[in-house]
């Protein structure tokens, strides 16, 4: 079934999520796969819709014509079946925490991509730390490791780079 890529950038408030999904409901798609979430006070939209040729460009006009109502930044990916093959290999879930520094993505994901291991999703949070207050970052990933890589090595290589960045990592099975 042919596929479209929507984007959605914006101010957040509420009702946001209805009216774009009211549009790809009423353009006729199927929301196969999404994430939304309010990065402080902006909306973010990632979503896979599936649906027909003439659904698919339903919901092109009607998200374009949102976002000019709703000041959205809406962006489609290609349409079709040209998506990559799921990684094979074993699933984790990785998390760390730190005292907020640059580079703790990079490092993470920079030793994940050496390991041959697909980031599948990737989530970073900057909170408050309980008492201090001081900024602590935290960031949670779910990865496809190369079957050959294994737990062990995994958690091992995983652990080298927490205490090269002075920061707390967990690795369980996903």
């Amino acid at each position: 079934m042919p596929e479209l890529v929507i984007s959605a950038i914006g101010r957040d408030r509420p009702g946001l999520v209805e009216e774009v999904s009211r549009c790809v409901l009423d353009a006729g798609l199927n929301v196969a796969d999404s994430r939304m979430v309010n990065l402080r006070g902006r909306f973010a939209l990632l979503l896979l819709g599936e649906g027909s040729a003439e659904h698919l460009a339903e919901a092109r006009r009607a998200l374009s014509a949102l976002g000019v109502e709703r000041d959205l930044q809406v962006a489609f990916g290609s349409e079709g079946g040209d998506a990559a093959p799921p990684a094979a290999g074993l699933a984790f879930r990785v998390e760390t925490y730190s005292l907020d520094q640059p580079g703790i993505v990079h490092r993470t994901s920079q030793l994940l991509h050496r390991l041959g291991a697909n980031i599948e999703e990737l989530e970073t949070r900057l909170e408050s730390a309980p008492f201090s207050g001081d900024a602590v970052f935290r960031m949670r990933l779910r990865v496809t490791v190369p079957a050959g890589v294994g737990p062990q090595r995994l958690r091992s290589e995983l652990a080298g780079l927490g205490t090269e960045l002075s920061c707390d990592i967990d690795v369980e099975p996903a």
